[in-house]
């Protein structure tokens, strides 16, 4: 690691190298340069770069600009450096690039270990260290963090530290008063209040400080003014501790010493709710995106962030198994609850579940009975109140887009958010820096022990090789393994399945689940289809007239009398929604099952 460079990102961000201020150039290479300081010491990989600095929508050079903006920063951080030679400070290899500097030269990763440290210290009742440490975090802020800087990550890092730093405030100024400063809070107070008219902690305190140094009519006037901006803004009244702070300093009563019990959103008649259905029968596989998952969420968990992870992966392949699964291992570090809800993003395209009826659905899941704010940003702010401070694992399933997942997403850290969907959701790892979990179909293994787990071990060893051929029959999609075993648990036999699957010429007809048609994989695959704008379906069903499910570009130009120019964006819609998917050796394929899909609706259309 190199020792002498100091990065500021709480505030304009800037570099000093050896007591020498770095010209950092303009602003998006400055922005990438952000990226790299504030995981100081990883590898960042170019995929995440372009996300992070450009977005949902790149320009088509933004390889060769990444090129350029490292080449021009390696030059203004080390211009002593032989030209050819490696950096020491900027390194590149095939996972990316990494800035090689110790974490605690930036100061925004400074400030949050300092808080780290804090916690602690409070928890050894270390009271005085803890405020000492605190001071020490708030005094590396210069401005708005970030400053200066473009792009989602900035963005999204913008907010998540400035949340950081208010409830460093407010744990300072709780500190003090437990430490007798009450003048101190009241001072410090007086104007951040006015500055976040509707952060009810801060009002909380300040309003304990007035009433210990003998201000009561301050600290009143403290709560008309609260309640009449959360009742203008939002429409809701004030949490219940500050009601009954209200009562006290009415009555002149003794205030008691705050505590973390009485912050907003934590009041006792929060329930605790507890939604994960049950765990997966038959689950088998997934070990490594069983412990991608965990790293995940440990990698978060270490720097005080909430973490949330995107599964991503085709219909039928079982994200929504995974996350249950991950769910109930991992309920316990949440002990303040567990919140499921179906967004319904692709079962009903035409109607996928609002944000705003969403909003109403976690908040009435944290507190039955409350009344709802009729407005979207009375709902977001209502909903942020009452996840503050808590451990929560919420669940989001089938989300449809970025936008609609947003707005439910906790604006302080200590939660588990993990969300599935076909789609890529790049907006949320561009601009909220949700990590993305992409599911692959099983392996052959896997895909044969989950037909043996499902069918009861109802396999003989001599039928190995025919239930291998019905796991690769069925596309070895966890949904059609499933519908499969299924057939044969209910007594239509090893042989007749795997004759029934691979010489028919109606396969899909085949995995129809009785009696419950929105668990057939034909209707889960129409999901995603309908929910097509108009040019990428009629791309897919001309994909279904192709002789192999394995094509290059020029066929699909060929199939389409289309140039491949004119497809990219009709390609990246079926890809983004995993109804396609790129080779790594180059070119596209269809799954099996989907290419049956595609076969299908290219029958239908020829036939009128």
């Amino acid at each position: 690691m190199v020792p002498n460079v100091c990065v500021n990102l709480l505030g304009t961000v800037s570099v000093a190298y050896s007591g020498r201020d770095v010209d950092m150039g303009p602003p998006r290479q400055k922005a990438l340069f952000a990226v790299l300081a504030a995981r100081a010491g990883r590898a960042v990989s170019r995929e995440d770069i372009v996300d992070a600095v450009w977005g949902a929508h790149p320009p088509r050079t933004v390889a060769s600009s990444i090129s350029t903006y490292v080449a021009r920063l390696r030059r203004e951080l080390e211009p002593e450096r032989p030209l050819r030679s490696r950096s020491e400070l900027l390194v590149g290899d095939t996972s990316g690039y990494r800035l090689q500097i110790n974490p605690d030269r930036v100061d925004a990763l400074l400030f949050e270990s300092r808080l780290r440290t804090a916690r602690h210290l409070c928890d050894s009742s270390r009271l005085l260290d803890a405020v000492r440490e605190l001071e020490a975090a708030l005094a590396l802020w210069t401005g708005t963090a970030f400053g200066g800087v473009p792009g989602p990550f900035a963005f999204a890092e913008r907010s998540r530290l400035d949340e950081l730093r208010l409830g460093a405030l407010e744990q300072h100024a709780e500190l003090l008063l437990q430490l007798g400063r009450h003048e101190q809070v009241a001072a410090e107070l007086s104007g951040l209040v006015h500055r976040y008219p509707l952060r009810e902690r801060l009002r909380y305190l300040l309003m304990v400080s007035y009433a210990r140094i003998g201000r009561r009519a301050d600290a009143l006037a403290e709560f008309r003014d609260l309640r009449s901006v959360l009742i203008a803004e939002l429409g809701i009244e004030p949490a219940g501790d500050l009601q009954q702070l209200h009562e006290h300093i009415l009555r002149g009563d003794h205030m008691p010493p705050p505590t973390p019990a009485a912050t907003a959103g934590n009041e006792p008649s929060l329930v605790v709710p507890a939604q994960l259905s049950r765990d997966v029968p038959g689950f088998v596989g997934r070990v490594q995106e069983l412990a991608e998952l965990h790293a995940l969420v440990d990698a978060a968990e270490r720097v005080g962030q909430t973490a949330v992870v995107v599964i991503n992966g085709s219909p039928g392949v079982g994200k929504s198994a995974l996350a249950t699964r991950f769910a109930h291992e991992s309920a316990a570090q949440f002990p303040d609850g567990q919140i499921v809800l179906d967004l319904t993003g692709f079962r009903d395209p035409a109607w996928p579940m609002s944000s705003f009826d969403a909003l109403y659905h976690l908040i009435s899941a944290l507190r039955p009975g409350i009344d709802v704010p009729p407005h979207q940003q009375g709902r977001i702010g209502l909903y942020r109140s009452l996840v503050a401070g808590r451990r929560l694992l919420i669940v989001l399933d089938d989300a449809c887009n970025a936008p609609q997942v947003r707005p439910l997403l906790p604006g302080t850290p200590g939660c588990l958010v993990l969300v599935t969907s076909r789609s890529v959701l790049d907006g949320l790892t561009a601009r909220d820096g949700a990590r993305r979990l992409t599911l692959d179909l099983l392996s052959e293994d896997d895909a044969v022990a989950l037909l043996r787990e499902v069918a009861g071990n109802r396999f003989t060893v001599p039928e190995c090789p025919l239930v291998r051929k019905l796991a690769n029959a069925c596309g070895r999609l966890p949904l059609a393994l499933r519908l499969a075993a299924d057939r044969i648990a209910g007594g239509a036999g090893l042989d007749i399945t795997v004759k029934e699957f691979l010489e028919g010429d109606q396969i899909l007809d085949s995995l129809e689940a009785q009696g419950d048609p929105s668990s057939s994989v034909r209707t889960v695959f129409n999901w995603s289809y309908r929910a097509l704008p108009e040019e990428p379906a009629a791309l897919f069903r001309a994909l279904g007239r192709a002789s192999s499910p394995v094509l290059t570009a020029g066929e699909i130009a060929d199939l389409t009398r289309r140039s491949p120019c004119e497809l990219y964006q009709h390609l990246r819609a079926l890809i983004a929604v995993h109804l396609l998917e790129c080779r790594r050796q180059g070119g596209f394929e269809l799954q099996p099952l989907l290419f049956a899909y595609a076969q299908d609706l290219a029958a239908q259309e020829a036939t009128g």
